[in-house]
């Protein structure tokens, strides 16, 4: 009987203890795997984000900036020029219109507008269309719904209006089936049924840092003051153009080829050849020669930040620091600003896209 009593014994406290210490160590170091793990992919995931909103930014902006002007004549509202009342397809809004070429100095993101068409103003929300053939004369056809959705989205007398891309004329006159244009169209050039009829709208891009207009992101890229695109916070463009530096190597006017900005006068070493400093970026584009109708490029740069500050992969509740300067963006250097804050501004990842981007609707 002894042995039998001996053979059902039971553990030790010293063995059960250590096979407690056992468990919890698994179970920390489970535990540990499993918050590095989910820290890791929030980690990812706003690094994923952040790179998909910068892109995203990026083509809005590219695909406006392409169709500006598009072949525009006349001034559409909102987009002229300083005193001298320039139609501007491309009218440049820099926080800091004049300063040094190539400095540094430039406070807070930028801004642009852009005469577009739109691609939304017919009814159904698609593009006008003409009813039947047109050529020569100074009215188009278009349906009625077309007509009416095109006076919703903001057809007015002296709307600009751009039948198949090709031509372009103000509005004179507002028909239950018709518009009468100030302009008549091409005699020699027939525009068949279901050519577009795009109504030009005139577009701003803009950077807000003010979350309850980011509709919760602490900062959006805004179209026309609507929230596009979260996370976005520094937007700088810088331009080139032709015809608006007449110092040589530059001929007195425009002959296609980009300006030399940075090496103007008698033949210095370099002259004629494109750089980036031939990109213009504090100027306020309202002084002979330099106007808006010469820009033939666009440089464009995005940058886009974390929708929070990261806590790292550990299980601390450290937030990181990610970098020991601010991201210089064109001539912007956020350290200039006034609500810089480097312990705020370094929780943040970053990142930064920039594209040149060819304006080719600019001639009517």
């Amino acid at each position: 009987m002894r042995r039998i009593w001996q053979a059902e014994e039971g553990m030790t406290l010293i063995e059960l203890m250590v096979a407690m210490v056992v468990s919890l160590a698994v179970v920390g170091a489970a535990l540990a795997l499993l918050v590095t793990s989910n820290n890791a992919i929030q980690v990812n995931q706003q690094a994923t984000d952040t790179q998909q909103n910068v892109r995203l930014a990026m083509d809005l902006i590219s695909q406006d900036i392409k169709l500006a002007g598009f072949n525009m004549s006349g001034t559409v509202p909102g987009c002229v020029v300083g005193p001298m009342a320039t139609p501007a397809p491309i009218l440049p809004l820099d926080n800091v219109p004049v300063g040094a070429v190539g400095a540094i100095n430039d406070v807070g993101p930028d801004a642009v507008s852009l005469v577009v068409p739109n691609m939304t103003a017919g009814a159904g929300g698609g593009t006008p269309v003409l009813s039947a053939n047109a050529s020569g004369g100074n009215t188009i056809p278009l349906a009625a719904a077309d007509i009416g959705a095109m006076v919703t989205s903001g057809l007015v007398l002296g709307s600009v209006v751009s039948v198949g891309g090709s031509f372009s004329s103000p509005v004179t006159a507002i028909g239950a089936a018709t518009l009468t244009l100030a302009k008549g169209l091409p005699p020699s050039a027939l525009f068949p049924v279901g050519t577009p009829a795009y109504l030009l709208q005139c577009v701003q891009y803009a950077i807000s840092l003010n979350q309850a207009v980011c509709a919760g992101s602490t900062s959006c890229l805004l179209r026309n003051g609507v929230p596009m695109v979260d996370g976005i916070e520094d937007l700088q463009l810088a331009y080139a153009c032709d015809g608006c530096n007449t110092l040589p190597p530059n001929t007195p006017g425009p002959d296609g080829v980009i300006d030399d900005q940075d090496n103007p006068g008698p033949l210095p070493v370099g002259a004629g050849v494109f750089t980036a400093g031939d990109f213009i970026t504090n100027n306020n584009w309202a002084t002979l020669p330099m106007t808006p109708d010469k820009i033939r490029l666009v440089q464009v740069t995005i940058v886009a930040r974390d929708s929070q500050a990261s806590k790292g992969l550990s299980e601390g509740n450290t937030v990181q620091t990610h970098s020991a300067a601010p991201v210089v963006a064109s001539d912007h250097n956020p350290a200039l600003d006034a609500t810089y804050s480097a312990p705020v501004y370094n929780q943040q990842r970053r990142r930064v896209l920039t594209k040149t981007i060819q304006v080719r609707n600019l001639e009517s």
